[in-house]
């Protein structure tokens, strides 16, 4: 990469002179000895122009915008000598002010924020028409990470697509896990996303190559706790005169007799509910995670704590998540549950204890679940199997010992 000898001088060309006394400020490039000029755009009273500061007099505010414009021309024409030089280009005047003019296809190419940005901004018009407002959101916050890595191992405010490797995305994944402080699944969200934008970029053939194909992206198992039918009549039977572990057992029970996750109680309101002609009453939401319709009959024990909230500034006063897990965990406590309870515990409950265990269809609590296939509702299902043949075998050992018989 080998620098030419490359300058800028503005000054006005009095021969164009207008009738009004202003003169065009043009600008010649130098490379080598070589010159070419080009036309700022702009005109300054001849009176008015310094040659030798190359600007304009003054510092009233129509002569500080055009010193500022003139000072924004000749960074964007080192900016892109940079980039020429970068790409192994030979500088010459002419190629400098082509460049400038963006004529050089070359410099053309896309960057990483460039095509993420694209594609976050088509997510946004598809919001409520096959992308939920959950999705799109992670990829805003996707993008605001990689903007905070490339800041701080690269110190610069974009990367071109050819620089992706497989060191960026090893470099991005310890950032997630580390500074950022993820859990793998959570950190799995944003690096596949990355993986759908470069993949984008691949097909459309802004990338020749694919870092990915290389890097295997790895979920961690995760295993899925629910209350029991024991353990759950003694959340339901528990009675304290804390009114905050009051009001979050009350959430966490509304969750388990509707299987609505936080969010979905959080934005429940009341036009989501619905009497049919027999008089059940329904719950009928979109999830916020996916814009599926949840269609929910609600039970007994759900109406009573929408009842006993009634008339209060929401629909349902659930704390923030950090209160309302504290609060289930200090409650798991005194009720000698010894499971690590958070409040998606109660969506699991609903799936599994609830209706499953109840012999409710799988296909059924797909639906109510706001599942978009049956996959994840097999899952739970299994769970029960499991659960039920751990307390069979318990049951066996009870009855197996010294025996006459």
């Amino acid at each position: 990469m080998v620098r030419s000898s490359f300058s800028i001088l503005f000054f006005i060309r009095e021969s164009k002179a207008r009738k009004s006394g202003k003169a065009p400020i043009e600008l010649m490039i130098t490379v080598n000895g070589e010159r070419c000029t080009l036309s700022t755009g702009k005109q300054v009273p001849i009176d008015k122009w310094d040659k030798t500061k190359q600007q304009v007099k003054g510092k009233d505010e129509e002569a500080q915008s055009l010193n500022n414009y003139l000072k924004a021309i000749k960074a964007k024409l080192y900016q892109k000598e940079a980039e020429l030089l970068d790409r192994g280009f030979i500088i010459t005047a002419e190629l400098l002010r082509d460049a400038y003019f963006d004529k050089v296809e070359s410099l053309k190419e896309k960057t990483l924020f460039e095509v993420f940005e694209e594609h976050n901004q088509e997510q946004e018009k598809l919001v409520g028409n096959g992308v939920s407002k959950a999705t799109y959101w992670i990829s805003v916050y996707t993008v605001r990470l990689l903007k905070e890595f490339v800041q701080q191992k690269y110190k610069r405010e974009d990367l071109y697509l050819r620089e992706l490797n497989l060191n960026f995305i090893q470099s991005f994944h310890s950032f997630l896990r580390i500074d950022k402080g993820m859990a793998q699944n959570s950190s799995t969200k944003h690096l596949k996303l990355l993986k759908k934008i470069v993949n984008l970029a691949v097909a459309n053939s802004y990338m020749t190559t694919n870092p990915f194909i290389t890097y295997k992206i790895e979920r961690e198992p995760v295993e899925i706790d629910f209350l029991n039918e024991e353990e759950l009549r003694k959340i339901i039977n528990f009675d304290t005169p804390l009114p905050r572990l009051e009001r979050a057992k009350d959430m966490f029970l509304f969750g388990c007799f509707t299987g609505l996750s936080y969010i979905d109680i959080k934005t429940l309101a009341p036009e989501h509910f619905e009497k049919d002609n027999t008089g059940r009453i329904w719950i009928k939401k979109r999830r916020v995670k996916t814009g599926v319709l949840s269609r929910i009959p609600l039970l007994p024990i759900a109406k009573l704590i929408l009842d006993k909230y009634k008339g209060g500034e929401k629909l349902l006063p659930i704390q923030d998540p950090a209160d309302i897990n504290k609060y289930l965990k200090d409650i798991a406590i005194l009720c000698d549950i010894k499971k690590r309870i958070t409040f998606h515990t109660s969506r699991h409950t609903f799936a599994s204890t609830v209706t499953l265990a109840n012999n409710i269809s799988l296909e059924v609590v797909s639906k109510m679940l706001g599942h978009t296939n049956t996959r994840m509702t097999t899952h739970y299902a299994k769970l029960i199997d499991k659960c039920i043949g751990e307390q069979m075998d318990r049951l066996m050992e009870t009855f197996t010992g010294d025996s006459n018989l």
